[in-house]
């Protein structure tokens, strides 16, 4: 049947005046119970765009960038870059990381001086910002190729 329970695993009893525990699927092949399986719809899902990171192809120093949507307004597409744009892409990475870790101090220290940057998250000036990192990705991919 379906909907029966399985036999419990433990067992308490008395010895010598004491109660002890004993295991029963220690000393027996624990019971397998029927399980229904899961049934989902099928998905189409795309592949995970992966993170923007510097992935080193060739000895000389080239590197594929796989760039996101986020900053990229072409994006995500993959980028073979020469040595000195790795470079550089290194440097903004390590940039932002600083400029993140400042801007949390920041927030614990004087939440007011964190104003300024809400011109930041206004549209036009994200995608200034962002069509300006596409124009030099296209010039780092140019210059790679």
């Amino acid at each position: 049947m379906p909907g029966q329970m399985p036999p419990p695993r433990y067992r308490i009893v008395e010895r010598n005046r004491r109660l002890v525990v004993i295991d029963n699927w220690a000393t027996v092949p624990r019971p397998l119970v029927a399980q229904s399986p899961i049934t989902r719809p099928d998905r189409q899902i795309s592949a995970p765009t992966p993170p923007a990171k510097l992935q080193k192809i060739a000895f000389d120093g080239r590197t594929s960038f796989t760039t996101h949507r986020l900053f990229d307004a072409r994006g995500p597409r993959t980028i073979i870059l020469d040595p000195g744009s790795a470079s550089a892409i290194n440097g903004v990475k390590i940039g932002g990381a600083v400029a993140a870790f400042a801007l949390v101090v920041l927030a614990f220290i004087s939440p007011v001086l964190l104003l300024p940057l809400v011109v930041l998250l206004q549209r036009r000036v994200r995608e200034q910002i962002r069509s300006a990192i596409t124009a030099w990705l296209d010039r780092a991919a140019l210059n790679s190729a």
